[in-house]
């Protein structure tokens, strides 16, 4: 690691521990505070910004300039099922949208504790199946995810499957949330390591997320099967707390004839993407994913 890098790491890490936790805040502190956060990381304003509903949900179109038309991304945010949304994601989705090139889509699914699962999946198909109804057949739909978004995204594809509709061309998991029983090793050897994300901060996520099994798999899809699933990019920090979802993960898709590329990023932690503006891996990850996205669609 270079000393630029590490004096970027450092600064991040300090401003995410000094965040409040949702602990000592609760829900709506918590969810204010990374609203806050979040104006510290402003879009380019060269980026066409419209914001409608579908129905009960809010949405907004990211459109950079020089867009391929029929190239379309399906963006589904983190925050671990109880926070986040088009505001504190809008620089990050508009980062994705300019590297592929794309007209982006990102919306507000309904968050718990007041709308448990399968609320906000719900609400990805309702927006998935809008987007089918309204663009032409030609259109080629990428769906991305980061974290608890990522998890939605692969639920949601395993409901494609089981519905037999037409699956999205191609799909990019950011650190994916994908088991919510939280017993994967990485969170013993990666302790300390990763600013984001704690074993106990997950737990208790999760169980505002669902009073249900914890293995039901639409809430922690890794226990599905894999058999038909689109192209997949998958990226991960080494020093992540998940990282160990995202290996298991792979290895089942593979087992399952599936079309999967896993990138396990040296030093990085938790959905580093976010931090493009200040961090280079950051950005860097995110060209792959641009790349991926141009290939697929």
């Amino acid at each position: 690691m270079n000393t630029q890098t590490h004096r970027i790491l450092s600064a991040i890490f300090r401003q995410l521990q000094s965040r409040p936790s949702l602990e000592n805040v609760g829900i709506k502190e918590y969810r204010n505070s990374l609203e806050k956060s979040a104006r510290a990381f402003k879009p380019d304003p060269a980026i066409q910004f419209t914001t409608f509903r579908i129905g009960h949900i809010p949405a907004a179109w990211l459109i950079p300039g020089g867009c391929e038309d029929s190239r379309i991304i399906l963006y589904v945010h983190g925050g671990g099922y109880i926070a986040g949304s088009i505001q504190t994601h809008k620089d990050l989705a508009s980062r994705i949208a300019k590297a592929a090139r794309a007209k982006l889509l990102i919306f507000e699914y309904r968050l718990a504790p007041e709308h448990p699962f399968p609320s906000g999946l719900n609400d990805l198909q309702t927006v998935y199946d809008w987007l089918l109804l309204c663009l032409p057949p030609t259109t080629h739909i990428s769906l991305a995810g980061d974290s608890a978004g990522a998890g939605l995204c692969l639920a949601f594809l395993t409901t494609c499957l089981n519905r037999d509709i037409q699956l999205p061309a191609c799909a990019v998991f950011m650190s994916p949330w994908v088991d919510l029983s939280c017993k994967n090793q990485s969170f013993k050897t990666n302790h300390g390591k990763d600013p984001m994300l704690n074993e106990t901060l997950l737990l208790n996520t999760a169980r505002l997320y669902t009073d249900k099994n914890l293995c039901h798999p639409l809430i922690s899809p890794i226990h599905n099967t894999f058999i038909g699933l689109p192209p997949l990019l998958i990226q991960a920090g080494k020093n992540e707390v998940l990282v160990d979802d995202s290996k298991i993960l792979v290895q089942k898709i593979m087992d399952a004839g599936g079309k999967v590329t896993l990138e396990v990023w040296d030093e990085m932690f938790h959905v580093w993407h976010y931090f493009a503006r200040y961090l280079p891996q950051g950005q860097k990850a995110i060209e792959v994913i641009g790349k991926f996205i141009r290939q697929h669609s």
